[in-house]
């Protein structure tokens, strides 16, 4: 479906954790909203959910964006952490998808959206959901560690080329949200201390409290949706804000 409006955003894993706690407050900020998702329970009349896979390449490489406004958001938020194993013991599927799912889909939606409205005169914004797991080495995390870590530098890229081609109308960051209390951390604690040393460190950040909510993270990238332009650092976090 084509929609008029002032502001579209469209959003990866917009089912469940800061996927759908960014959707709700992008449509309290007046946006209408596609979540791009394997599945889907929230309704609003602002939101469209598009069944889409990311770990299918051919599905995501097929993606088209069809709606355009005056300001257009990518939101690449899905992720996959995948088996929480020393490298050697992990399988191969689990490294493929880990890739698809964090580093390939995202690329491949960006040259969508870039490709499909690069001659417009419009406000674009594109924002990656990343992780400081993309700054150093995580034992039994080494796809996860290694597919953030690239679309970090991809964004970088993305950003050297748009100033290289004038198109001062396009902005992208690629964001840490640091530690929040989603499913990957539930996956996380449920992994087996043999197979990942820092397992009693997770554990004690959900019982000490430590970890934030969804919606206190999205209510700092809500800060940088409104105003991309006064965020020079492509590659960033919500603990610089």
């Amino acid at each position: 479906m084509v929609v008029q409006q002032d502001k579209i955003a469209y959003v990866t894993g917009s089912s469940r954790g800061i996927g759908n706690a960014l959707v709700q407050a992008l449509i309290n900020e007046g946006y209408f909203v596609y979540g791009l998702a394997r599945s889907n329970d929230f309704v609003h009349e602002k939101f469209e959910f598009i069944e889409l896979d990311l770990n299918n390449l051919n599905k995501v490489k097929s993606f088209v964006f069809n709606s355009l406004a005056e300001n257009n958001l990518l939101v690449n938020n899905a992720g996959s952490i995948g088996e929480i194993k020393p490298v050697g013991s992990i399988s191969n599927d689990s490294i493929e998808q880990v890739m698809n799912v964090n580093t390939l889909a995202p690329q491949i939606l960006i040259n969508n959206y870039i490709n499909r409205f690069k001659n417009e005169n419009k406000t674009f914004h594109i924002l990656n959901i990343s992780s400081g797991a993309g700054k150093r080495p995580i034992s039994s995390w080494a796809s996860y560690c290694a597919s953030k870590a690239a679309i970090d530098l991809f964004s970088e890229t993305v950003a050297e080329e748009l100033d290289w081609k004038g198109m001062s109308n396009w902005h992208i960051h690629s964001c840490a949200p640091g530690v929040v209390d989603t499913q990957m951390q539930v996956e996380i604690r449920s992994s087996i201390q043999s197979d990942f040393k820092s397992l009693e460190n997770f554990k004690s950040l959900k019982e000490n409290g430590e970890l934030v909510s969804p919606e206190e993270v999205v209510q700092k990238l809500m800060q940088m949706v409104k105003n991309p332009e006064q965020f020079s650092n492509v590659v960033t976090s919500v603990r610089d804000f």
